[in-house]
């Protein structure tokens, strides 16, 4: 067990939110044959001013157990980028080039999933275009956009100019697909060759050589927060973004939740038990990771310093590590408390697919939240630090607990590392003897 393991397992399990019901599926075949595409709107940790940036995951699952993420090249249908495995509703992905994983939990019928800030659409293997026009807007401004047709097409491209306006240009032409193997012949009678997948249920989005395109009629529709991110004035950003929160409060215990002061969890990772212990009126986080019931490692931050302890002795914490500690006490599901809300500011940035993301700060830390526009519940997190780069929360089994909603199963997405942690139980706001903060002997 290496240092760094335990920092990772240590960075997760102090985060008390909630995922939209991801419920177990009840799968007969272990295997699919489809594509998963999602967009995600991240924060840019280039920018002071927490800008988001755009990302599209697109990955073709086949029933081989095998996956193709790079569909943009000739030999897609056969290209192996990694393999992956299916239990309950998770979906699992290991990447052949670098071992890295990635974990999609799916929804009960399988037609969406979600992974940190992304949420998944499934596609199908396409014999037929659905008639419209498909756009895709990339963040150098230029738009890429296909009219299809009765077997005909016509390509757009535009560029937004310095002074404001567009150039245009475009291709006419006929097209025919099998297999999700679109052939395109222009009228001057050059060839083209895409792959291509659609869902017969969700026309509103089809996938052109691994990018995702969205329907015109979506991009009308984004004001009411059904695809592409819906503008929001900045002026009504703050009030909409801090609404949100208010309402998340409301849907994960409202006064319950406020009346949170101390806190105790179980939960097992990686043959680890964990059990983390709070009081966050006297702003105390202590932090237990044993292996087969031998204590390895014990942190405990109080107020801006704290200590931790391996057995062998003692260390102090780095100023880092209290900043990293503090803010389990001000972000996620206690972010949403009433009292945090009060020091918080709160801008909404985009809404798609019925959610919104907001960027958060407080205490000068910076939090993304990921708020279901249907459920008004804590979907996922996105942590950005300097340091440590971008992790993101995603969370599902959930359950009342003393009148609070609180995860069970968690699943953090860190680089390339993936990792599960499952609850074993909470206790909500139990009385903690004066020793329990005590230094062991």
């Amino acid at each position: 067990m290496t240092f760094n393991t335990l920092a990772r397992i240590r960075t997760s399990v102090l985060f008390f939110c909630l995922l939209f019901s991801c419920s177990t599926i009840v799968a007969q075949n272990q295997t699919i044959n489809a594509v998963y595409a999602g967009t995600a709107y991240e924060y840019d940790q280039s920018s002071d001013a927490g800008e988001m940036v755009r990302t599209d995951y697109v990955f073709y699952f086949r029933p081989n157990s095998s996956f193709c993420n790079e569909l943009d090249k000739p030999d897609w249908q056969k290209k192996v980028n990694g393999t992956y495995s299916i239990t309950g509703n998770q979906l699992k992905m290991k990447f052949l080039n670098d071992g890295s994983e990635k974990i999609i939990l799916l929804s009960v019928t399988g037609e969406t999933g979600q992974s940190g800030a992304a949420t998944f659409i499934k596609l199908n293997i396409s014999n037929t275009v659905p008639t419209g026009f498909y756009k895709y807007v990339r963040s150098s401004g230029k738009q890429d956009g296909f009219y299809f047709t009765d077997g005909k097409f016509k390509r757009t491209t535009s560029l937004t100019t310095v002074s404001g306006g567009s150039n245009n240009t475009g291709d006419n032409g006929s097209y025919t697909i099998n297999q999700s193997q679109l052939a395109l012949k222009y009228d001057n009678g050059r060839t083209t060759n895409y792959s291509f997948f659609t869902n017969a249920d969700k026309k509103s989005i089809v996938v052109i050589n691994g990018e995702i395109y969205y329907s015109d009629e979506e991009e009308l529709a984004k004001h009411v927060g059904e695809a592409n991110p819906a503008a929001v004035k900045q002026s009504n950003a703050l009030e909409a973004g801090m609404n949100l929160l208010k309402q998340a409060n409301q849907a994960h215990g409202g006064k319950s939740l406020d009346g949170l002061t101390t806190l105790k969890a179980v939960m097992n990772t990686n043959n680890l038990t964990l059990t983390m212990q709070a009081d966050y009126t006297r702003q105390i986080v202590r932090l237990e990771s044993a292996l087969q019931g031998n204590t390895i490692l014990l942190e405990q931050m109080e107020g801006n310093s704290g200590w931790s302890f391996d057995g062998t002795g003692y260390a102090t914490l780095s100023p880092q590590r209290v900043v990293e500690l503090k803010r389990y006490l001000y972000c996620g599901l206690l972010g949403l408390k009433s009292d945090v809300l009060a020091k918080s500011t709160a801008t909404l940035q985009t809404q798609q697919y019925e959610l919104s993301s907001i960027m958060v700060a407080v205490n000068s830390m910076r939090v993304g939240y990921i708020i279901n526009n249907r459920n008004n519940r804590l979907e996922a997190l996105i942590m950005v630090d300097p340091l440590s780069g971008t992790t993101t929360f995603t969370y599902s089994d959930f359950k009342k607990t003393g009148n609070i909603l609180l995860p069970y199963t968690e699943i953090m997405q860190a680089g390339k590392h993936a990792q599960t942690i499952t609850y074993e139980s909470y206790e909500v706001n139990p009385t903690f003897p004066a020793n329990t903060w005590a230094k062991p002997k």
